[in-house]
This record gives C-alpha cells, sequence and structure tokens, in this order.
C-alpha cells in the first residue's frame, strides 16, 4: 500500500500512522477516516499522547519552522523560526528558536510563553525532567575562540516561573573547566527528582596548530592516534551535578577517574579510569571500579581489574546493584549492604559461553537483567533461562531446553530499553515476572519460535515449528501478538497469535514465488577432526534430481547454521556480491559449514571444519567432486585464502576485503579503530591469544601469504580502495605473491568504496563477475570470460 513507506509509525491510540516519503515528504495518515496530510520538508516529529497531537519540525531552504496538528480537530498551528522542540511528560512543548526559548501549553491552546532571551543566540539542548517539572538547556558562550566550546546551563522550575543559571567562568569549582556538549543529545541529565542537573565538563583545550610532523612515542600507555585522543585525562570529558537550589557543583568524574557510569537512580556512579593497565591487548581495557555517592561525593574500590566489556557490568533497575560477570559466575554488588554476592556460583551449568570460542577473557551467555522489584536477576546458560533468588542466592529454572537442544531466550522486542539519555548510564531493561515473560526459543535445527512462561511455572507454547520467527510485537491492551515467521523456501509473512488463538496469517510477502522452482535446505551434521559435532547448511538447486550431481559452492564464515530459516532473495544487489539464492536458482549447490576454532590455529580450525563438511557431501554423491567453489568476504576472505593453500579441493575460489598476512596485519594501525589490531588477534575474531614475538611460527603457519606458493587454485579476490578495517594492501600484496609464484589471480580494486561495497552499479558488477568466475571454473563456460576478466 505504501511502497516507498520509511520510517513508519503509529499514534499510541493506533488511528494515526506517519511514515516518510522520498517525494511527498512526511505523510500523515488517519486509519479510521482514511485522510492524509502531506507535510514537505520535515526533519523531525513526535506524536503526544497525553494531549493527542503531533508536532513536525521542518527545514527548508529559507526557514525552520515547527507544525503543531491537534489530531481530535486536525486544526494546524504554525511557529516559525523554530530550531529544536521538546515535549514534557505532562505535553508542554519547550521550543527554541536559537535567541529564545519558549513554552507552549496545549491546554492554553498552545500560547506562548518566553522563559530565555540571549542576544548571542546559542540556545540549545531542551532536556525535560521526568516528572516535568524542571527544563534544562544550554547557550553556547562565543568570547573564547581558542578554546574548546564552553556553555552556561539554563534552569527552568515550570511551577515557580524561575530560571537559575550556571556559568564556569563565574564558578570556582569549574573557573579552569569548560562545560561541554559531549554525548550529543545527552549533554544534561536529571537527577530522580528533577532538582539536580548532571553535566560534562572538560579541560579548555587551547587550540593546537598543525605540525609537520608526528611523534609517535612507544612509551605512552596508548598507541599514537588513541593516545592523542584518550591519552591525557585532563581532555577527556567528565561528569558534574549541579544542585540550582544551594547552589551546590560536585564533580563525579575526575583525573583519577574519568570514566563514569550513573545508576538508574542516579544516586550513584561507577568511576574508572581505563589507562590504568594500559599497555594491554584486549579490545575493552579492564578497570578498578570505585563506587562514588553523586550527593556527597564519598567513594570506595568494589572491584579490581575488572573486565568492562559490553554486556558483562550492568545495573538494576532501581539503582540497588551493581551485576558483573567475573571468574565465570555473575555477581552483584549490593550498594547498600556494601557486598558483593555470587549469584550462579551454585549453578550445575557453566555461564561461561562456549560457542563463540573467541580469544581473549571468557564471555557469558548473557543476562538480559533483573525483576522490576529487583528481588530476582536473570541468566541465560547455554540453553535455559535462570531466575535468581538476590536474598536467598535459590535459583530457579524456567525452561527445559537442554533436553531437547532449544534455546531460550527472553524475547527483549517486548521489554524495551528504559529511557537511556547518555552513555555514561547502564542500559535497562524491567522485567514483571507476575506479568510472566514472552520467550523467544530456538531449535537446534534451526526451528524457532515462541512461549509464554507464567509465574506460577506454566510454559505455554504460542507457535513453534520449523522456520524462523522474530521481530514479534505485542497490541497494548490485549494479549495479541504478530511477527514475522519465514522459512528458506517461504517467503516472510506477517502473522498474528494469542494466549488463546493459534497462529493466523495476515499478510504473505511475494505470493508469486509459490509459482516458480526454488531450491531446498537442510541441516548437515559432520564431526571436525577433534570430535566437534558440527553443522551446515546444505541449499540443493531448484527442480533437485535424485542421483544427479551438481557443481557446488561453499560460503565460509564462522557459525552460518543459524540462518537456515532465512529467505534469501536472489538480487544483483548485495554489499559482498554473493547471494545462495542466485546459485541455487542456477544449478548448483551452496554448502554454509560452521567452524569450531582452536586457539591459535584459526586457519587450520577452518580448513578442518570446512574439508569435513565437504566430505559429508561428498558421501551424499550429488556433487561434482572436481567443480568445488569456496567464497569468503572479510574474515571468511581470510578462510578462504588460507584454505585454497593448504589443498587442491576448490576448483575456484573468491575472496573479499580478506586478511592475507597475519603477521603484518597484527602491527598494522587501522584508521577505523583507529588502533593497531593487536587486539583482533589476541582478544577476538583472530583467535591467536599470544603475539608473534611469543609464536611466530604459529602466526606463519595460518597465514595465507607465506603458502602461497601451495595454492593451486584460481583466485578472484577483490577490496575497497577505502577500507578502513582491513587495508586494500592485504589483498595486494597477495596478488603480487601469486603473481611472482605464476599462480592464477585476478584483483578487483574498487576506487571509492569501503570493507563492503555500497555503489549499487558497483554491487552489480561484482555480483555478475564473481558469478562468471564461478560459472567458469565450475561449469566451464568459458564464454563467461574475456581476455582473461570476468
Amino acid at each position: 500500500m505504501y511502497p516507498k513507506c520509511t520510517d513508519a509509525r503509529f499514534s499510541s491510540d493506533g488511528r494515526w500512522f506517519t511514515f516518510s516519503d522520498q517525494e511527498k515528504g512526511l505523510v500523515l495518515n488517519d486509519l479510521t477516516t482514511g485522510n492524509t496530510m502531506y507535510l514537505k520538508d520535515a526533519i523531525r516529529h513526535e506524536f503526544n499522547s497525553k494531549e493527542n497531537f503531533l508536532a513536525v519540525l521542518s527545514k527548508n531552504d529559507s526557514s525552520d519552522y515547527l507544525t503543531i496538528i491537534a489530531l481530535s480537530t486536525r486544526e494546524k498551528y504554525i511557529f516559525n523560526d523554530v530550531l529544536e522542540f521538546s515535549i514534557s511528560s505532562s505535553g508542554i512543548l519547550a521550543v527554541s528558536t536559537g535567541y529564545e526559548v519558549r513554552l507552549l501549553k496545549p491546554k492554553l491552546g498552545f500560547a506562548q510563553k518566553t522563559i530565555a532571551q540571549e542576544e548571542d543566540a546559542g540556545l540549545k539542548k531542551l532536556f525535560w525532567s521526568s516528572n516535568g517539572r524542571f527544563l534544562s538547556f544550554l547557550q553556547e558562550i562565543k568570547d573564547q575562540p581558542k578554546t574548546a566550546k564552553n556553555y552556561s546551563i539554563f534552569y527552568h522550575d515550570v511551577a515557580l516561573g524561575t530560571n537559575a543559571v550556571l556559568d564556569s567562568r563565574t564558578t570556582e569549582i569549574l573557573s579552569m573547566e569548560n562545560i561541554t556538549t559531549y554525548g550529543g543529545s545527552s549533554a544534561l541529565r536529571f537527577s530522580e527528582d528533577g532538582k539536580s542537573v548532571f553535566f560534562n565538563y572538560i579541560s579548555p583545550e587551547q587550540e593546537q596548530k598543525a605540525k609537520a610532523y608526528e611523534i609517535w612515542n612507544s612509551a605512552t600507555a596508548l598507541e599514537y592516534t588513541q593516545n592523542k585522543m584518550f591519552g591525557d585525562p585532563n581532555r577527556l570529558p567528565k561528569t558534574a551535578v549541579w544542585t540550582p537550589a544551594s547552589g551546590e557543583i560536585l564533580k563525579i568524574g575526575t583525573i583519577e577517574n574519568p570514566k563514569t557510569i550513573l545508576t538508574a537512580d542516579r544516586k550513584n556512579a561507577l568511576c574508572y579510569n581505563l589507562l590504568k593497565y594500559e599497555p594491554q591487548y584486549e579490545y575493552y581495557a579492564p578497570a578498578d571500579l570505585y563506587l562514588k555517592d553523586t550527593k556527597t561525593c564519598t567513594e570506595h574500590l568494589i572491584l579490581e581489574k575488572q573486565s568492562t566489556a559490553v554486556g558483562v557490568i550492568g545495573g538494576s533497575p532501581k539503582g540497588n546493584f551493581i551485576h558483573y560477570f567475573r571468574n565465570g559466575n555473575w555477581q552483584a554488588y549490593d550498594i547498600d549492604e556494601k557486598k558483593h554476592l555470587n549469584l550462579t556460583a551454585d549453578l550445575p551449568v557453566s555461564m561461561i559461553d562456549s560457542i563463540q570460542n573467541d580469544a581473549g577473557s571468557p564471555s557469558p551467555y548473557g543476562s538480559p537483567g533483573w525483576s522490576s522489584d529487583e528481588k530476582y536477576f536473570i541468566s541465560y546458560d547455554q540453553y535455559d533461562i535462570w531466575i535468581i533468588d538476590v536474598s536467598s542466592r535459590q535459583a530457579r529454572r524456567i525452561t527445559n531446553g537442554r533436553k531437547h537442544k532449544i534455546t531460550y531466550r527472553i524475547c527483549l522486542d517486548l521489554y524495551p530499553v528504559i529511557k537511556k539519555p547518555s552513555e555514561d548510564e547502564f542500559l535497562i531493561r524491567k522485567f514483571d515476572l507476575s506479568s510472566g515473560l514472552v520467550l523467544q526459543a530456538v531449535g537446534k535445527d534451526g526451528s524457532s519460535g515462541y512461549y509464554k512462561w507464567t509465574s506460577n511455572g506454566n510454559l505455554q507454547k504460542l507457535e513453534f515449528g520449523n522456520c524462523g520467527s522474530s521481530r514479534m510485537q505485542k497490541a497494548k491492551n490485549t494479549d495479541q501478538y504478530i511477527y514475522i515467521q519465514q522459512s528458506a523456501f517461504n517467503s516472510p509473512k506477517l502473522m498474528a497469535v494469542s494466549e488463546k488463538q493459534k497462529s493466523r496469517l495476515l499478510f504473505q510477502s511475494n505470493p508469486h514465488a509459490s509459482k516458480f522452482k526454488w531450491g531446498t535446505a537442510e541441516m548437515i551434521t559432520y564431526d571436525d577432526q577433534n570430535g566437534n559435532n558440527l553443522q551446515g547448511i546444505l541449499y540443493k538447486p531448484a527442480g533437485h534430481i535424485n542421483g544427479k550431481k551438481y557443481p557446488m559452492v561453499v560460503h565460509v564464515y564462522e557459525k552460518q547454521s543459524q540462518e537456515i530459516n532465512n529467505y534469501l532473495i536472489p538480487t544483483e544487489y548485495g554489499p559482498m556480491g554473493f547471494t545462495p539464492s542466485n546459485y541455487f536458482l542456477d544449478g548448483y549447490l551452496v554448502l554454509l559449514p560452521d567452524i569450531h576454532y582452536k586457539l591459535g590455529e584459526p586457519g587450520r580450525s577452518a580448513l578442518n571444519c570446512v574439508l569435513s563438511a565437504v566430505d559429508i557431501v561428498k558421501q551424499m554423491g550429488i556433487v561434482q567432486e572436481n567443480h568445488i567453489g569456496i567464497i569468503g568476504h572479510s574474515f571468511g576472505g581470510y578462510e578462504t585464502s588460507f584454505i585454497i593453500t593448504q589443498t587442491d579441493v576448490f576448483a575456484a575460489a573468491v575472496c573479499g576485503s580478506g586478511l592475507m598476512n597475519t603477521i603484518s596485519s597484527y602491527f598494522v594501525h587501522s584508521a577505523g579503530i583507529p588502533r593497531s589490531n593487536a587486539w583482533r588477534f589476541e582478544s577476538q575474531q583472530g583467535r591467536m591469544p599470544f603475539s608473534p614475538f611469543d609464536n611466530w611460527k604459529a602466526y606463519e603457519k595460518d597465514s595465507p601469504f607465506p603458502n602461497a606458493a601451495n595454492c593451486t587454485t584460481p583466485l578472484l579476490s577483490w577490496a575497497g580502495k577505502k577500507d578502513p578495517t582491513i587495508f586494500w594492501t592485504q589483498s595486494a600484496e597477495f596478488h603480487m605473491a601469486l603473481r611472482r609464484l605464476g599462480k592464477r589471480n585476478i584483483f578487483i580494486l574498487y576506487e571509492n568504496e569501503a570493507h563492503t561495497i555500497a555503489n549499487p552499479e558497483l554491487q552489480k558488477d561484482l555480483t555478475i563477475k564473481t558469478k562468471n568466475w564461478f560459472d567458469y571454473y565450475l561449469k566451464e563456460k568459458k564464454e563467461t570470460l574475456t581476455n582473461g576478466i570476468p
């Protein structure tokens, strides 16, 4: 119905629907009457359910303006020269023209009241307290051209109609600091009661002139680029809190511990220094964590050398606990009692993720968070969900996935993150256990669906089967759910289900697809040489004939079997030039094998697993054994290039954006991060838990480049010249090696592309070249090459 629709939103009552149309602008649709309204030049819009209106900020070449539409009457109110707006919980709008900040009250017909007026302009970043009584915003101070930008803070009390202003230049504690907008949309945050404002401050760095050289010093804590950005604590933004009623200002972040994360109630903050244990070679540095009271600034050390990786530290929804993963267990720090609680020590299963098998510190299967009353902590093992009583440490397993090899997780689509306005706060969800939980379930064979768990222990199946289910949403006031269902041979469809009614079809995409022959997908199982039982996806071609043998393309990249129920639309416009359906619709088998890694042997692990999977397909008697190709991108490109230096099983290969020389790549400085790749090898995907100097031969043994002389497989390789992740020179080095050795290689360098191809014309170009390469070598279609170039 809306083929060009993007950014679709519904009003809270479900009557009104907005979307963006490239030609018509913002479209407002009344779903009851069918009436439509078009608003050109819209750059931001927001529904307000409290007062039933839509606010639309628009910008064109000549003006900026705010349009307010009263949805009950469709009456429009237009306010010119508005640069920014923010709506309070009570429905009052604050707008800024840059020179003025005004309040617009819906109950008074959006009558305007000016609360701040400045000739120098710069009024921006409007923030409301959660109770809607207090408004805070910034004004840029424009008399300091040689320093970082400085701002004053306005604090308006709507009930009293009064303003308070914080200017660092007239405040002793901030006299040597500038107030900064670091954090973008989270420049200001309120305390729970709205009586204090958290903000960021920074040292007023002098303007630095460009130099003719850089000094890279091996004695600095961080490598050059990172040290320039993060090595001086004075230049790091830090959190402070201002209480206008008393005028008190407290520095939460300090030179000693500049990084802060506020608890949910903002009464405490974790403070730490990421430089403490540098130099080190994990992506996320460990740190000593201090807990600081934001009202008194008293602090005490709670953890030493704790990982700060994403997903291993969190906070409870009321702010009374900090949870963290350490020594293989989930633990919690009780802020009031000042004590640590080991929450999972007595569980009969491991919390350490054995699936990812990266290098570096052990990571957990995860935790979605806490019950809303903070009585229970929720954690995952490989298959099941555990609810742990924080007081007694008694654990209750609410699923039985291990028995049937089904992994249960809470369906987080239905439990949005509590408003998180700042990157210096914990990502928190609340789970009301008394209302039950909706769970997502995924079987080892790729089957999936949803279950409803109730507090009495009942686990009711909503929908589960041999399909892929995702993106569940719930109707606001009923137990009705909608979700997307698909499989390898059924295009996505919109389904509805409830606790009392079975799934039913609402909308089927691509209905014409049923008229065409399609491929099939099946899960294969195999053991690698180390006895690990693995899985892979085997796509059989459309119109597959039993007893007939087909050419095959093997796509490699870590674990892929979880994608078995993904519907793959054939297209020439993919970012990596490869879509399996392009092949299984054209007489190819396509194999996606899972890879299990032995640390220190990433290349040989890939070789081992891929060949084991290929052998299983050979045993089926359906593959032309002399016409098997292999393809991979990024880390899969590395694996592809290494594999073809170790075996002659493959008749053709394609590698995109691949890492070819593990030793040079370890030391290369990546502009995209920006730092060297040491962390990527020692604590992540590279899976080499030691430096080259600790085991130089291991790096050489699992690197494509030193083994290039063994390659017998024709290789098509490509890279983007602007790739910040894996430099194009890696592919160029391997090309030069193969060239010198007289090996067959075509290398395509896309001038203005990065790690993947973004330009549609070039996506098509790469897709065609890749297909031609495989057709030439695997189907012996000699006409697909012209002068040796696909």
